[in-house]
């Protein structure tokens, strides 16, 4: 054990030795270095964060706006550009109005865009349990974890098509457990 112990105490004292002020200078300058970069990238990333949200405002608000102003849905420029602000819509389902909205979808006819997902989680060595199906896992103790959605471009496309059909059954007290956002979307096309 004693000439472990002065492997050990010797390959160390060896290490530090070869450590000079050198080297401790240049791993100095490489986390100063590091510093700036990830300052420079939080930089970056701020202002690409601006310039998204003057790129929102444009496209979302001011362009349409004006366009609505002047009384036209798109305008052709002498350059040959069309310039139109189409409508989009947004929907999401937050975790407190789940229930509710499931509940609607599945109580007017539209219960077939849930997707229901079933969780496992097997222990070691347990790959055959793993490929039994339904009736089998309850039999087996094993607890599914289930979770029932409903996939954000399912929704996007199910939400544009309730506005857009006019029926009125997707009224505003009904958008708001879908968290709908809609708007108009400026499309530049050269």
């Amino acid at each position: 054990m004693t000439k472990i112990n002065d492997l050990f105490e010797e390959s160390t004292t060896k290490a530090v030795e070869e450590i000079d002020d050198s080297s401790i200078e240049a791993l100095s300058q490489l986390c100063n270095k590091l510093l700036r970069v990830e300052g420079e990238i939080g930089n970056v990333e701020e202002r690409l964060k601006r310039l998204k949200d003057q790129q929102r405002e444009l496209s979302e608000q001011l362009i349409p706006d004006k366009l609505t102003q002047l009384g036209v849905s798109d305008i052709k420029l002498n350059d040959g550009s069309r310039i139109s602000a189409d409508p989009f819509y947004s929907a999401r389902i937050s975790v407190d109005n789940t229930e509710a909205a499931h509940g609607w979808l599945r109580d007017n006819g539209h219960g077939d865009i849930i997707k229901n997902t079933l969780t496992l989680t097997f222990g070691q060595g347990e790959d055959a349990v793993a490929k039994e199906l339904g009736e089998l896992l309850a039999s087996r103790g094993h607890l599914p974890e289930k979770k029932a959605a409903v996939h954000p471009s399912t929704l996007k496309a199910f939400v544009k098509e309730q506005i857009e059909s006019g029926n009125g059954a997707f009224d505003q007290d009904i958008q708001k457990k879908f968290s709908v956002y809609q708007g108009k979307r400026t499309k530049i096309n050269r």
